[in-house]
């Protein structure tokens, strides 16, 4: 079976479980730890997909990685996930938690990036345009990235703007590398 719908799958199953015990908001948070942790600490998903760590240890390491008292849902969907030989999928099932999540509850996400740090008021406009146009909650993160020369890039859900100087080279670039290669 596809590692996607696996995922899926067992993320819809678990947000109504959580809904049902009325922690879906706080098993958000602690997948947005774990999906974090497994993305960021290699060990930790080579320890928990390894035959040879007993099922009770990986229980016990998920259970302490994302921080003391854990809802009951995720110690249920840790047993579960543990149990049924899952683990391999467990980046995958958080990060398709956390969509559904955030479009049941009409979250969107907001990536930033830009040349400069921007000021509050400016990254304050950027947050209420965003949240009007999506009629929802944002969720807002910015980065500094001088490489990209001086714009920005404004991602909105599945919507990529990307105004920024090396985009627009990267741009320039390759129709000018398409139209001489008609020509030649």
């Amino acid at each position: 079976m596809n590692e996607g719908l696996i995922s899926k799958r067992y993320a819809k199953a678990l947000y109504f479980h959580a809904q049902n015990l009325g922690e879906e908001t706080l098993l958000y948070h602690r997948m947005e730890i774990l999906a974090s942790l497994l993305h960021n600490i290699p060990a930790l998903k080579e320890s928990i997909k390894s035959p040879l760590i007993s099922g009770k240890d990986k229980m016990e390491l998920l259970g302490n990685a994302t921080g003391k008292n854990a809802e009951q849902s995720y110690l249920d969907f840790i047993g579960l996930v543990v149990g049924n030989h899952r683990c391999d999928a467990l980046e995958m099932i958080t990060l398709s938690y956390q969509m559904i999540y955030r479009k049941k509850k009409n979250i969107s996400v907001v990536h930033l990036v830009s040349a400069k740090k921007l000021s509050g008021k400016a990254l304050g406009r950027l947050r209420g345009i965003s949240e009007s146009e999506t009629r929802g909650k944002v969720e807002f993160s910015n980065r500094i990235d001088p490489s990209i020369g001086g714009g920005f890039i404004f991602q909105l859900n599945d919507l990529r703007i990307d105004a920024s100087v090396k985009g627009q080279l990267d741009r320039i670039s390759r129709r000018l590398t398409q139209l001489n290669k008609s020509i030649i």
